[in-house]
């Protein structure tokens, strides 16, 4: 692992305390989320056969101790199985509401959005395709809030390289399938706004919205009833966001395009790593890495305790570094090898 320490004062710092291998079976393991529910964790991800949606299936996991772990659900693609390539499952994300756990997902080829939810754990529902009237909305991270479910959204129907620029609204829904217009978040603009966002609801009621872009990732923020939003500053390169407050602290997890961290060559580096930030409305500050892949990202982010962070992620590194050899292949192949489920438990303390 990477850390970067700053000299600004109560700057958070981060530490990794410890990294376990979650699931190393063969398959190229991605796209993860991780929850807590019911006095346990939930992660999710996606089971496939390379990093595009190949007979994808999305897995998700229950432990009470972040080490042992249960399959507790498996969703195939609810269309059926399909010949075209890429019309697997593709990944899903968690939404913890008091009895009820939800998880959405998405299907490719063509792009589909489902909900799926349990009140016990064990049986689910069977999936509902999510609507705004004719549209099926790609709400790829959902949060809820004083009774609502919100999602920050720009793409209807097909991915972000398939259509052109769209604005990115605010949704709400009272039950995560029917969707409605909120309001506009941000105009349409050479942003090219993608389908990876995630919301952070502040103690004071502001909601932050983090979205990846063609670009740099930008930042927006407003205040109830959440209608006038500002912000759209650049805050560097994180792909797949994820939020998540801590101890009057914001923390964002997701992708970095360079190894900026341990200060080599990124010509040598396909994609980069996942990487852990300190959040403000002014930018994203790097606290950590975690070790460089030729894939590697899409984390969850949760925080279990104060000075506490659990960070999942997937990586490729074991077989990018040559440390293992595939299972599925005689030889490393990017975006086609064996890719594993990872867990990291992170302590962060501020500077005096």
């Amino acid at each position: 692992m990477y850390a970067l320490r700053s000299n600004e004062q109560k700057m958070p710092s981060a530490c990794v305390t410890s990294v376990h291998t979650v699931v190393r079976d063969g398959w190229y393991n991605a796209f993860t989320d991780l929850t807590c529910w019911k006095h346990y964790y939930w992660l999710s991800y996606r089971r496939g056969t390379s990093h595009h949606a190949d007979h994808g299936m999305v897995v998700v996991l229950r432990s009470l101790d972040l080490h042992r772990w249960h399959e507790a659900a498996v969703f195939d693609r609810p269309q059926g199985i399909s010949g075209e390539v890429g019309s697997g499952v593709q990944d899903g994300h968690f939404c913890a509401v008091d009895d009820r756990l939800y998880l959405f997902f998405t299907t490719r080829v063509p792009l589909g959005m489902f909900v799926s939810w349990t009140d016990d754990g064990i049986t689910w529902s069977m999936p509902q395709a999510t609507r705004m009237q004719h549209v099926n909305p790609y709400t790829w991270r959902v949060r809820h809030h004083d009774g609502l479910f919100y999602s920050a959204v720009a793409l209807m129907g097909a991915p972000h390289h398939e259509q052109p620029h769209l604005p990115l609204d605010l949704l709400v829904s009272d039950d995560g399938v029917t969707w409605r217009q909120h309001a506009q978040i941000a105009a349409v603009d050479a942003c090219d706004f993608t389908e990876e966002q995630d919301l952070l609801f502040q103690p004071n009621g502001e909601l932050w919205c983090v979205v990846r872009t063609a670009g740099p990732t930008r930042i927006y923020w407003a205040h109830p009833p959440y209608t006038d939003w500002h912000g759209g500053g650049a805050i560097g390169q994180c792909h797949a966001p994820a939020l998540c407050a801590l101890d009057g602290q914001v923390f964002l997890a997701g992708r970095i395009e360079a190894p900026v961290f341990a200060g080599t060559d990124t010509a040598a580096y396909p994609q980069g790593t996942t990487a852990l930030y300190h959040l403000t409305r002014d930018g994203a500050r790097p606290l950590l890495a975690m070790p460089v892949g030729g894939d590697s990202a899409y984390p969850g982010l949760i925080s279990p305790a104060p000075g506490k962070l659990v960070m999942s992620y997937y990586s490729d590194v074991a077989y990018w570094s040559g440390i293992l050899t595939p299972k599925s292949a005689a030889a490393y192949e990017y975006k086609r090898t064996d890719s594993d489920i990872y867990l990291a438990e992170i302590d962060v303390a501020t500077e005096a």
